[in-house]
């Protein structure tokens, strides 16, 4: 991972931020995106939560929350909330289900699982026109997708494997252009940290899938050494965008992998830690005027 991805909440043009090492918080930020001025946007790490047994883990996830320890995604976001200048109770958040359902967050909806607890909305990716209404994925290997119409609106993507070969991404870009009059000409898209094309192995109903769906894509082979076909959801996910009319230069798709084992002391993984991992990640983006 490049210094310039991992910065500190308070000065992301500097240096990489290192208080993880001591548990401090810290955030990965697409530089790129950060340099859009009008949107703000975060990725979460292990580090600088109230979560985990000794009360020092960021887990993003409701559903990784601890049954002794209820509320501690909420503790963790107004953590996150005070680093940014934002306020908690717009935190908005879906209930993921690895499906293809893109929500247009309203004010009717927004806070959703934050300010508004009781409103559980089951979809994999909201937009919104409204500003500083953060909007909010967890990850734990899966794509987050931020999109970004300057000035315009925003959206943010759940894109797992189910999803990524949906189009999920396109269909994104294509609610936004309905719901806002979006030019997905003008769109600035950012995929952050997820499972790179060398770790995520998958059986041959899988693969097929991304074969028959995006020939236009080299995005599966062979492993023979484990036996295993291996997918790159990250070159799905930029052809998807490009193929909804997003410019490819306007795609800022670092290979941040949430897998690799030099990337594991700062994320969570579900696939390399088995199911065991005690927390997820969290993106957020918001509109910022």
């Amino acid at each position: 991972m490049n210094a310039e991805h991992l910065l500190p909440a308070e000065n992301a043009s500097g240096a990489e931020r290192n208080n993880h090492a001591n548990k401090g918080t810290a955030y990965y930020y697409d530089a790129k995106l950060y340099n859009q001025s009008g949107a703000g946007h975060f990725f979460t790490t292990r580090y600088g939560g109230v979560s985990g047994a000794n009360g020092n883990v960021f887990n993003a996830s409701f559903g990784k929350e601890e049954p002794s320890r209820k509320g501690n995604v909420v503790e963790n976001f107004k953590i996150a909330a005070r680093d940014h200048g934002l306020d908690i109770s717009r935190f908005t958040a879906l209930s993921q289900v690895h499906g293809e359902t893109v929500v247009n967050v309203t004010e009717e909806i927004a806070g959703a699982r934050f300010g508004k607890p009781g409103l559980v909305i089951e979809a994999d990716s909201m937009i919104t026109r409204l500003p500083f209404v953060p909007l909010m994925t967890t990850h734990g290997d899966c794509l987050p997708v931020y999109l970004y119409d300057r000035g315009r609106a925003v959206g943010m993507v759940h894109s797992g494997w189910r999803g990524t070969a949906a189009d999920i991404s396109g269909k994104t870009v294509g609610a936004m252009a309905r719901e806002f009059g979006t030019d997905p000409g003008n769109v600035f898209a950012a995929i952050g940290p997820g499972i790179c094309g060398d770790c995520f192995e998958v059986d041959y109903p899988v693969a097929r899938v991304f074969e028959e769906r995006f020939p236009e894509v080299d995005a599966v082979k062979w492993d023979g050494a484990r036996g295993k076909f291996l997918v790159d959801l990250r070159a799905v996910a930029v052809y998807s965008l490009v193929r909804a009319g997003v410019r490819r230069e306007n795609i800022s798709a670092p290979e941040v992998c949430t897998a690799c084992e030099r990337n594991r002391e700062l994320f969570f993984s579900y696939r390399a830690e088995k199911g065991r991992n005690e927390g997820l990640m969290g993106a957020v983006i918001w509109l910022e005027k």
